[in-house]
């Protein structure tokens, strides 16, 4: 019997700043509509505006390009794999030469910062996983370490 857990990568970020965009451009405009008597049409060429609406468009696409994508990491008893729509790459504990658990920093109060780094046998680059990416990151370390512990590296 298998134990698989798998994880979605989190991407509430995105629309949160898409959503604190809209309000700070909607003030932004009622206050210049208010106090300048300015119409919706001189409005929509000062640079604030065009800023602020150059903002919103760019974080709607990235959050719309990670919806597209949804990535999922699945630790299994065995394998570790990275799944997008479109490519699935398995990594199994024999390919793992290293993995390498970032530490907490005394400053941060969270471990926001943290990088597993993955050494693989065949690959020159390793493959870098931040846990709070992912929803539930601290289950997703203590998963991780548990499989350092398993294979020994």
């Amino acid at each position: 019997m298998t134990n698989t857990k798998i994880y979605k990568q989190r991407f509430d970020f995105y629309w949160k700043s898409v959503v604190i965009y809209i309000v700070v451009l909607i003030g932004y405009g009622l206050i210049r509509m208010i106090v300048g008597h300015e119409n919706f049409g001189i409005l929509s060429h000062d640079p604030v505006f065009i800023l602020l609406s150059l903002f919103i468009s760019g974080s709607l696409l990235m959050y719309l390009h990670k919806l597209f994508w949804v990535r999922t990491l699945v630790i299994d008893d065995e394998t570790i794999t990275i799944k997008n729509r479109f490519n699935e790459s398995t990594f199994s504990k024999n390919n793992i030469t290293k993995i390498f658990l970032g530490r907490e920093r005394p400053f941060q109060s969270r471990e926001t910062f943290r990088v597993i780094k993955i050494d693989l046998l065949n690959k020159k680059r390793k493959i870098r996983i931040r846990p709070h990416n992912y929803w539930d990151d601290k289950q997703l370390y203590d998963d991780i370490r548990s499989v350092k512990e398993r294979i020994g590296k």
